[in-house]
């Protein structure tokens, strides 16, 4: 792997996780929601994987190293990237986790045609899920 492709990944991992922890900041979410909430998680997972897709990553290369720095980032611990990674692979058939990657896929891609068009659905499933509980 080359230098360059190394700092791709790194920015577009940075990109993404700051993009989720604004959102998750401002719904007072933590890194235990990610993995305890299968929307939530299927939410960062999609729109993860949308930005591998949208920046021409192999999926089973560049995209799952981007995939698991952005996952590690977001959480606040590199070592648990992989981890998540697989556990998403894992969570494919979850209904609740397909919706949240539909959404996350949806909000990136509308972000990726429209600078103005930020990211929101992490941060009104959130707020939401609160006002019904």
């Amino acid at each position: 792997m080359t230098a360059d492709s190394m700092n791709r990944i790194d920015t577009l991992a940075n990109i993404g996780s700051s993009l989720l922890g604004v959102q998750m900041e401002a719904a007072e979410l933590g890194p235990a929601d990610v993995s305890e909430d299968a929307w939530v998680f299927g939410y960062c997972f999609g729109l993860f994987e949308a930005m591998a897709r949208y920046a021409n990553l192999d999926q089973y290369t560049d995209g799952m190293r981007m995939m698991s720095a952005g996952l590690g980032r977001l959480v606040g611990a590199q070592t648990q990237g992989p981890v998540l990674f697989r556990l998403a692979l894992d969570k494919q058939e979850d209904h609740a986790f397909q919706e949240g990657a539909a959404v996350g896929e949806a909000d990136l891609l509308a972000w990726a045609e429209d600078a103005n068009a930020l990211p929101a659905n992490l941060t009104r499933y959130a707020r939401r899920k609160t006002e019904a509980e």
